[in-house]
C-alpha cells in the first residue's frame, strides 16, 4: 500500500474525474484514474463490462457480501458552471452526479481498508447506466460470482438538502423504454411538392393525434407516461422530407404497463405510414420491504431526514440489481445552497464537502446492511 501521502483523497478524485467525462461504454480513462487511484490504497480489482471494475474486500469467507454500485458515465451536455474543474471534454459533462457517486464509493474503500471495517463487500464501479444498460452487462459477466446477499445504491439530488435522504417501499423508479418513431416519404423539390410525399407531414398527423391523446393516466391503477423530446427530418429546406425521426421514453410503474402502451403508440405511428422501435429497456427498481424498514430505521437511528418520495418516472439500470438481488436503493441530498438546478442540467455542480460526508453515511449504511445479513 502506497503511503498516506501517496493516496488521493475522495474530493481530488471527484475533480480528477468531474474533468474527463466519458460517455457509455466510453470510460477507458475514467476506469484508469479509478484503477491509477485503487492501486495506491492497495484494493484488489477487476476490470468488467469492458470499462467497469470491481472490488472485493472479504473479512470472513463463510458469509455473504453487500454490493454497493456507483455509475460511471456522462452525459453529451456542454458544461456551464465556469468550475475550476469543470469539464476538459468538449460537449461532455458529469451533469448527473455520477462525478460524486463514484467518488464517494472510493472514499468508503478507502475507509473500509484503512481502518480495517470487518464486513464482505462487493464495490461496482459500473458502466453506461445513462444509456444502454451497463447494469445488465455487469452482472451477466459477474454471474454467480460473488456471493451477495443484498444491493444497495445511491443516487445524489439537489431535490433534497444534504442530510435528507428519500425512498419508497416497493417501486422507486419506474420502467423506463426508449422509443424511434420512423416515417418515410418521396423527396421532391419544394416547386413540385405534389410529386414528393412528404415525411413531416406524417410525423405532425402523428404528434397531434398523440398529444390529442395522451397515455399519461392510470391503466388498471398503474401509472405510466410516455413523451418525445428530439425530432428531425429531411435533408434541405427547399425539397420534401424523404424521412423523419421523433426519439421519446415511455415509463411505467410495471413492464407490463410499458409494454401494452408501447403497442398503442406502435399502432398509432403505424396509422400514419410510419413505424415505431424499441431501443434501451431498463427494468423497474424495486426496493425490498424488509430492506426498506432497515434502511428507514439506521436513518432515524442517526439523526438523518428521510422523505418517502414515492415512485418516481426516473430511469434507472439499478433495477437490473434489483431483479436479482433484494435491494434498496434511494436519493442522497446534495443541496447545500438555495439554488435548485436539476439532474441532466449544465449547471448542476454539488459541493465538494458533500463527498466526505456521504462516504461517512455510506460505511455507516453499508455496515448496517452487512449486520443484518
Amino acid at each position: 500500500m502506497a503511503k498516506i501521502s501517496d493516496v488521493i483523497s475522495p474530493v481530488e478524485l471527484r475533480h480528477r474525474l468531474h474533468m474527463a467525462p466519458e460517455l457509455a461504454f466510453n470510460e477507458y480513462n475514467t476506469q484508469r484514474i479509478l484503477v491509477e487511484a485503487l492501486e495506491k490504497l492497495g484494493a484488489r480489482y477487476e476490470k468488467v463490462a469492458k470499462t467497469g471494475l470491481v472490488v472485493l474486500i472479504e473479512r470472513e469467507p463463510t458469509k455473504p457480501s453487500v454490493l454497493y454500485r456507483a455509475d460511471m458515465d456522462a452525459l453529451p451536455i456542454k458544461e456551464e458552471t465556469g468550475w475550476e474543474f469543470a469539464s476538459r471534454n468538449e460537449g461532455l459533462m458529469h451533469a448527473c452526479g455520477h462525478d460524486i457517486h463514484m467518488s464517494v464509493l472510493y472514499g468508503v474503500i478507502k475507509k473500509v481498508l484503512e481502518e480495517k471495517i470487518e464486513g464482505n463487500y462487493v464495490f461496482v464501479f459500473q458502466p453506461a447506466e445513462e444509456t444502454i444498460g451497463g447494469a445488465k452487462y455487469v452482472l451477466d459477466e459477474m454471474r454467480e460470482k460473488y456471493k451477495v446477499k443484498y444491493a444497495t445504491a445511491l443516487h445524489v439530488t439537489d431535490e433534497y438538502e444534504l442530510g435528507e435522504f428519500a425512498s419508497t417501499d416497493g417501486t422507486l423508479f419506474a420502467c423506463a423504454m426508449e422509443v424511434t418513431a420512423k416515417f418515410k416519404g418521396l423527396s421532391a423539390h419544394i416547386a413540385q411538392k405534389e410529386k414528393g410525399i412528404d415525411a413531416i407531414k406524417k410525423a405532425v398527423g402523428f404528434l397531434s393525434e398523440f398529444y390529442d391523446n395522451p397515455i399519461d393516466n392510470a391503466t388498471k391503477g398503474q401509472r405510466v407516461l410516455a413523451g418525445f423530446g428530439r425530432i428531425f427530418g429531411g435533408s434541405v429546406r427547399n425539397a420534401v422530407a424523404d424521412f423523419t425521426q421523433i426519439e421519446g421514453s415511455i415509463r411505467g410503474e410495471t413492464l407490463e404497463i410499458v409494454l401494452e402502451s408501447f403497442e398503442k403508440l406502435k399502432k398509432m405511428t403505424e396509422k400514419y405510414g410510419g413505424n415505431l422501435e424499441k431501443g434501451s429497456l431498463y427494468p423497474p427498481v424495486i426496493n425490498n420491504a424488509n430492506l426498506f424498514e432497515v434502511f428507514k430505521d439506521f436513518l432515524n437511528k442517526n439523526s438523518y431526514k428521510f422523505i418517502d418520495c414515492g415512485m418516481k418516472y426516473t430511469g434507472e439500470d439499478f433495477g437490473f440489481f434489483t431483479m436479482k438481488y433484494p435491494s434498496i436503493m434511494f436519493w442522497a441530498g446534495v443541496r447545500t445552497k438555495n439554488k435548485i438546478v436539476g439532474l441532466h442540467n449544465p449547471q448542476f455542480l454539488p459541493d465538494d464537502e458533500v463527498v466526505p460526508y456521504l462516504v461517512d453515511f455510506m460505511v455507516k449504511w453499508l455496515v448496517e446492511l452487512y449486520n443484518h445479513i
